[in-house]
């Protein structure tokens, strides 16, 4: 059996300290006047410490056989405490100011004393986490300069997971060093949006290279380049497919087109597809804008895809814009190449001849003025155009009068073919006969008009998408039919109207018209109300919802999470309530009793902004609004 008596040793070595035979080290502490010689021994030193060993290596005795240190950055009071702890293995933390514990950190590190400094902050994250937290800033910029100091950089980062603004809205944000913003990024638990990440990220890079514009549009190949080098380690760790859906759509298409200078493949997939399944609307709404930038560049093949069929359906959402005559050779091609081009060829031909002339505005207006020259000139032009011109569709009329005088940028053999099979359809020809083009004969449906002064045909989409649970909107041929049952301006405001009117109906949408504020607020209600007793209606479908308007960009969506508390349906009281998400109460336009509640127990989330939702119950709540409209439909599948 051993037997250790480390603390008579302890103390044996800690009153050496105090009584310094045979020292051969003398350390110089501070600067004068607050300075002090510490008279130790190299042995014992460097026998604890790699610093002290590599030191006192380095510098020979004097004449008096002493090895001289000197040490003017250290604080006297914190090297008394490392002395005592190097020679006695005793520290005590307890009765020191959490700054001069944090300064003696600083300092152990930079003697590299590995067990004190895991030791110190085991003590800061256990009994002086609140300190951390005030003195935040400081402790975070200091921390992640140096290395060693993991406990500490994983309880700051903790905290950061949790208030992410207090590291990325701060002043210092932009010096962070690499590695820290990489620690922070990589976390799953990082409670921030992860556009707001991206944007984050790409602010930080751009920081780093202070040289780049600041106009992105002046950015060239080179700039993109820089800023893609610098980020070179961060843009793995971001999760770019789990960047929102609420997301602004222009903002999704400014990372689409960032993320291709960047050469970020997957992610151009990726938000091309989102578009393309979520937000084709409104691709179709910019389609101006999308269309002339898609085709500047290279790798947007599934949006160019989507473009070009809209195209081939409505041609003249190109051919008669202002820029059609501005647009890529290539992107003329993959038009006119098209078998399901809904145009006329006759247009196409014209088409054609007009971009051809806009690409050399030297040629003379007048045609009777063009030379052979000129002729050459639009044939070179229109080279790889004029191949995929279906001529043999086109009618003598039409080859007569639109053909006939441009005769001489088509190849003789083709022209005389033309001819040939005008005049003779039977006789055989030489020339490639490109299949005519596939127009379709389309029948228009009924039109069924919308009866509502709330709600457009685009929000009924969106809600028939909710009611099957679609990932993405409906954008055309809506499969409901929304039947109006009740409207306020023309039955009454009262709620026990809406049991009246909506009595026994299944699979109603409430729509309301908030006063004031102009929000569209409601929801759906796939069970049948009963206006004869007051009852909680069970309900795994129910949503409420607030619409896109000019003042919300993105509508709000709230599904049911506690079914049992879907509906209170309560005609007695004259109260209709989705959960406590909206709460409707006795008359809706003169009474200023409906609300909107924080509490999120039965719906998903709020459906308001944060100013306009109530943290209290209902009792207590003082954020109440009242209508300018509402309306109750029906909803049934189409027939």
């Amino acid at each position: 059996m051993t037997t250790q008596f480390y603390e008579r040793l302890s103390n044996d070595l800690t009153h050496l300290l105090e009584n310094p035979i045979d020292y051969n080290v003398a350390i110089e502490v501070g600067e004068e006047p607050d300075n002090q010689t510490y008279k130790v021994h190299s042995y014992i030193l460097q026998s604890r410490n790699s610093y002290f060993y590599k030191k006192l290596n380095e510098i020979s005795f004097n004449e008096n056989h002493i090895k001289v240190l000197k040490m003017p950055n250290i604080s006297i009071r914190i090297f008394n405490i490392i002395i005592k702890y190097i020679y006695g293995g005793i520290i005590s933390l307890e009765n020191l100011e959490n700054s001069v514990i944090f300064n003696l950190l600083i300092t152990s590190n930079e003697l590299n004393l590995e067990e004190l400094i895991e030791h110190i902050q085991t003590h800061f994250v256990n009994n002086n986490a609140s300190w951390l937290r005030l003195n935040f800033s400081r402790i975070y910029q200091t921390i992640f300069q140096v290395k060693n100091f993991n406990i500490i950089k994983d309880f700051c980062n903790n905290i950061v997971a949790k208030y992410p603004n207090t590291i990325f809205e701060s002043e210092n944000f932009q010096t962070l060093p690499e590695d820290t913003l990489i620690s922070i990024i990589k976390r799953d638990d990082l409670q921030l949006e992860e556009s707001k990440i991206w944007q984050y990220v790409i602010q930080w890079g751009k920081a780093q290279n202070p040289t780049l514009p600041s106009n992105l549009d002046e950015w060239t190949n080179d700039n993109f380049l820089t800023l893609k080098t610098t980020l070179k380690q961060c843009l793995s760790h971001i999760r770019y497919f789990s960047i929102s859906e609420n997301l602004e759509n222009s903002v999704i298409f400014n990372l689409l087109i960032t993320s291709n200078e960047l050469n970020l493949e997957e992610l151009i997939e990726h938000i091309q597809t989102h578009f393309v399944n979520n937000n084709a609307s409104w691709l179709r709404l910019n389609f101006s804008r999308i269309y002339q930038t898609i085709f500047q560049v290279k790798n947007f093949n599934i949006i160019k895809d989507f473009c070009n069929n809209i195209v081939a359906k409505y041609p003249n959402t190109i051919f008669e814009s202002e820029n059609f005559q501005t647009l890529p050779e290539d992107t003329l091609i993959s038009i006119i190449k098209r078998d399901d081009l809904q145009l006329e060829e006759s247009k196409i031909w014209q088409y054609v001849i007009q971009w051809g002339k806009a690409q050399n505005p030297t040629l003379p207006s007048n045609l009777d003025e063009w030379t052979n020259d000129n002729f050459l000139t639009l044939k070179t032009t229109l080279k790889q155009c004029l191949s995929h011109i279906r001529y043999f569709s086109i009618s003598g009329k039409d080859v007569f009068e639109m053909i006939s005088p441009y005769q001489q940028i088509l190849e003789p053999k083709l022209w005389s073919d033309i001819n040939k099979k005008i005049m003779t359809p039977n006789k055989p020809i030489s020339s490639t006969v490109l299949p005519s083009r596939k127009i379709l004969n389309v029948t228009l449906p009924t039109r069924t008009t919308l009866s509502s002064n709330i709600i457009t045909d685009e929000h009924t989409l969106e809600i028939s998408s909710w009611i099957d649970k679609r990932e993405s909107n409906y954008t055309e041929n809506n499969p409901y039919e929304f039947e109006l049952l009740v409207r306020g301006s023309r039955d009454g405001f009262d709620v026990k109207t809406i049991y009246e009117f909506c009595d026994k109906v299944s699979n109603t949408v409430v729509v309301l018209k908030v006063k004031d504020t102009g929000e569209i607020l409601g929801g759906y209600i796939p069970c049948e109300l009963n206006k004869n007793k007051n009852d909680c209606i069970n309900s795994q479908d129910s949503f409420t919802f607030s619409l896109k308007n000019t003042n919300l960009k993105n509508s709000i969506l709230s599904r049911v999470k506690n079914f049992d508390y879907a509906i209170l349906n309560y005609p007695q009281d004259s109260r209709i309530y989705f959960g406590h998400t909206l709460c409707l109460v006795g008359n809706l336009k003169t009474e200023k009793n409906s609300c909107c509640l924080q509490n999120e127990f039965s719906y998903e989330k709020p459906i308001r902004s944060k100013e306009f939702v109530d943290k209290n119950y209902f009792s207590d709540c003082k954020i109440k609004f009242n209508l300018e409209e509402y309306e109750v439909f029906e909803v049934s599948k189409k027939k």
